[in-house]
């Protein structure tokens, strides 16, 4: 984990007790390098720590070795190292590990064990979209108009199903989702996008 430039304020005391005072740059400096983390959630049993960290690098298909430590006891931390690694970590539709089904949930600065976020990697379809939106760069744009887009599946992004292209969006489910994506080409009539 990369060390972060922090400069922490006088005094280091106060009424006899040890004081760290941390700007809020020193705390956004360190919110960002969580930012790529995720948090597998175990609802039975959590397997070993070293076990999972072992299936998280050899399986997920991350250029860099994820770091995974225990959050909490129900709750382990995967902090990935690069914005494509994560992409690919929390788009993942294989959320099983020996056997036994995890959450994935996005660490955000206001997690708390006691209620899941409400932040999720939707995969969504997109039947019907005009062929010109088949293009990456554009069902990115359409994917962040619903949301953060993630990644496409490996068939879209081959063009081997136009028909109906598949993509991964983080979206907020405490907000009432869109029904229909509007798509203006040019002069032409918008065409709507249902999901």
């Amino acid at each position: 984990i990369p060390k972060i430039p922090i400069n922490p304020k006088s005094p280091f005391s106060l009424n006899g007790h040890p004081l760290v005072n941390l700007s809020p740059l020193d705390v956004k400096l360190a919110l960002e390098l969580d930012s790529l983390s995720l948090i597998a959630k175990f609802s039975l049993s959590r397997p070993p720590v070293d076990l999972f960290e072992h299936h998280v690098n050899s399986s997920w298909g991350l250029n860099q070795p994820a770091t995974v430590g225990l959050h909490d006891p129900k709750h382990i931390l995967i902090h990935l190292h690069s914005a494509d690694d994560f992409a690919k970590a929390w788009s993942r539709e294989s959320r099983i590990f020996d056997n036994q089904r995890f959450l994935l949930l996005r660490w955000t600065s206001d997690f708390t064990k006691r209620k899941d976020s409400s932040l999720s990697a939707t995969w969504l379809c997109l039947p019907g979209s005009p062929l010109p939106c088949q293009n990456s760069v554009i069902l990115e744009v359409i994917g962040n108009s619903i949301g953060g887009f993630l990644h496409l599946d490996d068939r879209t992004k081959k063009m081997k199903h136009p028909m109906s292209p598949l993509m991964c969006v983080e979206m907020n489910l405490a907000f009432k989702l869109p029904e229909v994506v509007v798509i203006a080409i040019g002069t032409d009539e918008p065409s709507l996008q249902t999901n």
